[in-house]
């Protein structure tokens, strides 16, 4: 069912309608001319779309597998072992996938429990190249796709490793390409609202990040009047109501738990004192998660897009409206994020603002299309990213594997690779030392990370406790409470900080040092820990 714009609506003429119109075509790369444009001839879209799909999976497979956890990841695979509506820093999926694989397997391995991020990130190769071939054209959505997977904040970490942001982007994805059917084919059936709310909430159950999915809607419904009649019909409300149920576990939690998830994430935003730089640095930051070149693009091509918007207002133009809508929905964590930076008493992090960033990408493709026949340096710029990314994965899986230069020196305080060690010979030492459950029932660390460390390289046989400042989830699993009386096995980086032990000793009659143990990983050196015993925990 179409809607005409009302008669008393100003509109800008046909001339500029058409003008606006061309100016957004996608010609195909078929029309390019070298080995370029040899290659767009003898092979389709599709064809086209299952080399980057396949070229990027083989990779994130293989650097899922060459890689060990991170921090995040070790402490979300340890505390998914405790089953629960949500959790304390995200809503539940990621934590929900990584249990999900580690039960199905019997295994905790990297590879397995990465594995379903993997296939989430193949599903938004696919869905990336659909949303923007829906949107403009099938090879505007091959780079789009291409693009996404060069983007290391994107198309490496997020996906392959064990995230909330796998999952986040591929519902995202899904969700506003559901969208972009209900507001722009006529033959669509306005029940896709509830399809759209649907994927939406799922979105909103892997990462809080989801509910610019539905302020950017309603951005666009306002904004856009020839869709603007959708906010007088019950099917927008509808699929927000379907959203909601999906989302209502984390909410149930929440309610459960005096919502410390929600007061967690909102604190970050808490107005501490000004900090004019901040949102530069948290812009540079995001700039080189994307690199810096692909986050020009996106830049440009969002500024097209807007610009587009501006001279149709009244949204006579077919692809001013469908780029509007990516504007809309991509808005919110691009602008909110470094603003949010400048007054922020928490630690910025960069990637926050890339699920806006990923709105933008279907953009970026079409301005590629656009250029792909006649311009050599847009065909060097899509194939250069796709080799630097490529090689610098190929490198941090050989280093990982490989002795780094720490192994023949002192180590650095930054050593990046440091991070995805496993903690293997703390194991070896809990044997060592002939450490077991019936004497000592339970570990405690100092802080959420380390308790992720500890916990993955232990097993699930441990329970993991903490005590301390930045607990985080642990401070959910109330395994402590479980073991009054008891004694414990203690964890902490060596040497042990005086006021860490003092917070500790503080909940055990005393404490026993045991041993230090050098940790390595590939032969080079990670990290040193004190293992110590403390006797009868009281709360």
């Amino acid at each position: 069912m179409t809607h005409a714009v009302p008669a008393a609506t100003p509109v800008a003429g046909p001339a500029l309608d058409h003008a606006l119109d061309a100016s957004l075509d996608t010609p195909c790369p078929a029309s390019a001319t070298g080995l370029a444009g040899v290659l767009a001839r003898r092979i389709s879209p599709a064809t086209a779309l299952l080399a980057v799909l396949a070229g990027a999976t083989i990779l994130r497979i293989a650097f899922a597998a060459a890689t060990g956890l991170g921090n995040d990841e070790s402490y979300t695979v340890v505390t998914s072992r405790a089953v629960a509506l949500s959790y304390f820093d995200h809503p539940p999926m990621a934590w929900w996938l990584a249990r999900f694989a580690a039960w199905l397997t019997g295994s905790e391995a990297p590879a397995v429990v990465r594995a379903p991020f993997i296939v989430f990130s193949a599903l938004s190769t696919v869905l990336m190249y659909r949303l923007t071939a829906r949107l403009f054209d099938p090879w505007a959505g091959v780079l789009a796709a291409l693009m996404m997977a060069c983007a290391p904040v994107l198309g490496v970490t997020s996906a392959s490793w064990v995230l909330p942001d796998g999952p986040l982007i591929a519902f995202l994805l899904a969700g506003t390409l559901v969208l972009a059917r209900v507001l722009f084919e006529p033959d669509a059936h306005p029940a896709g609202w509830l399809l759209a709310g649907l994927l939406g909430g799922l979105a909103m159950l892997s990462k809080y990040h989801g509910v610019f999915f539905f302020a950017g809607t309603l951005l666009f419904l306002v904004t856009s009047p020839r869709h603007r009649f959708w906010l007088g019909r019950v099917w927008p409300y509808a699929g927000a109501l379907v959203a909601l149920a999906v989302v209502s576990p984390v909410l149930i939690w929440n309610i459960q738990n005096d919502f410390i998830s929600l007061s967690f994430q909102a604190g970050r935003a808490a107005a501490a004192r000004f900090h004019p730089v901040m949102p530069l640095v948290v812009i540079g930051g995001i700039a080189l998660f994307l690199t810096p070149w692909i986050w020009v693009g996106l830049v440009v091509a969002a500024a097209r897009a807007v610009l587009c918007h501006l001279r149709a207002p009244y949204g006579l133009s077919r692809g001013a409206a469908r780029s509007w809508l990516l504007v809309c929905i991509g808005c919110g964590p691009v602008l909110l994020f470094p603003l949010v930076a400048a007054w922020s008493p928490a630690k910025p992090f960069f990637h926050w603002a890339a699920p806006g960033y990923l709105m933008l990408f279907p953009l970026l493709g079409r301005m590629m299309a656009q250029r792909w026949p006649h311009h050599v340096a847009t065909r060097r710029w899509a194939f250069g990213s796709a080799i630097f990314v490529a090689t610098v994965m190929v490198a941090v899986m050989a280093l990982a594997r490989v002795p780094t230069l720490a192994a023949y020196g002192p180590a650095t305080p930054r050593d990046p690779l440091r991070e995805l060690a496993t903690w293997s010979d703390l194991a070896s030492a809990f044997r060592q030392q002939g450490l077991t459950m019936e004497r000592t029932p339970f570990v405690v660390t100092r802080i959420w990370h380390e308790g992720g460390k500890v916990g993955y390289a232990l097993g699930e046989s441990w329970p993991i406790a903490c005590i301390g400042d930045d607990c985080r989830g642990f401070r959910i699993t109330h395994v402590e409470e479980d073991h009054v009386g008891e004694d414990a096995v203690i964890v902490v980086p060596a040497p042990a900080r005086p006021e860490d032990l003092a917070q500790i000793q503080s909940h055990f009659a005393r404490l026993e040092p045991l041993v230090t143990v050098d940790l390595r990983h590939a032969g080079a050196f990670v990290a040193t820990v004190t293992i110590l015993i403390g006797r009868s925990y009281s709360r």
